[in-house]
């Protein structure tokens, strides 16, 4: 998966469970985020090829490593939100009503909210490792196994399904997207419905490759 449709698929399924409705916009926004980071190790392709093919895809996409990171940025988000004015400025885009009412609502601050903020980023964070492990493989290229449990084993995991650089994830979550713009109404509603045909799609790619 690319960057893009990590943040997606962070963002799909906090809308589909319906979180944004009592927590607000900022949920979904920080699950969108949690579901990037593990990407981080990527940057050591500025140090060159060679540092690339060691770091990424071990460092940062780790249990450990997803679960701490989720956790200490959804805690930041909770207590500082910093993603807020962002949001604040979607739901406006979106003109939705209920999003516009949850971002300026304090439900963040009930008690027991941490534990909700802290949950999808830790959750969000973990869902790039397992999709990951999914998207793998190339006509040119060998399939690229997740170290789960890096830095304690270095056994790499990977059950590729769809394979890179496949454009039909992508294009499934900006139809998504643009459906949620149209009818703002209706964005669980098509949360749900996006999840589904891109759960679907996979299934049958996977048939296809076994």
């Amino acid at each position: 998966m690319t960057s893009y449709e990590h943040f997606m698929l962070g963002v799909n399924g906090t809308l589909a469970a319906g979180l944004h409705r009592r927590y607000g916009w900022s949920l979904a926004a920080l699950a969108g985020t949690a579901a990037v980071l593990p990407d981080w190790d990527g940057l050591s392709l500025a140090l060159g090829a060679a540092a690339f093919d060691r770091v990424h895809r071990v460092w940062g996409h780790n249990l450990f490593a997803a679960v701490v990171l989720g956790g200490i940025v959804a805690a930041l988000e909770y207590r500082l939100g910093w993603l807020a004015k962002g949001v604040r400025w979607l739901s406006t885009q979106l003109k939705s009503p209920d999003s516009r009412e949850a971002c300026r609502s304090l439900a963040r601050r009930t008690p027991g909210g941490w534990a909700v903020w802290i949950s999808v980023g830790v959750v969000a964070s973990l869902s790039h490792i397992g999709t990951d492990m999914l998207f793998s493989g190339h006509e040119t290229l060998t399939d690229w196994g997740i170290q789960l449990f890096w830095p304690f084993s270095d056994r790499a995991w990977v059950y590729p399904v769809v394979r890179w650089g496949d454009p039909t994830v992508t294009i499934l979550f900006a139809l998504g997207m643009l459906a949620m713009a149209y009818r703002p109404q209706y964005v669980q509603r098509t949360a749900i419905t996006t999840l589904i045909l891109i759960a679907a799609y996979m299934t049958v790619r996977g048939w296809l490759i076994v």
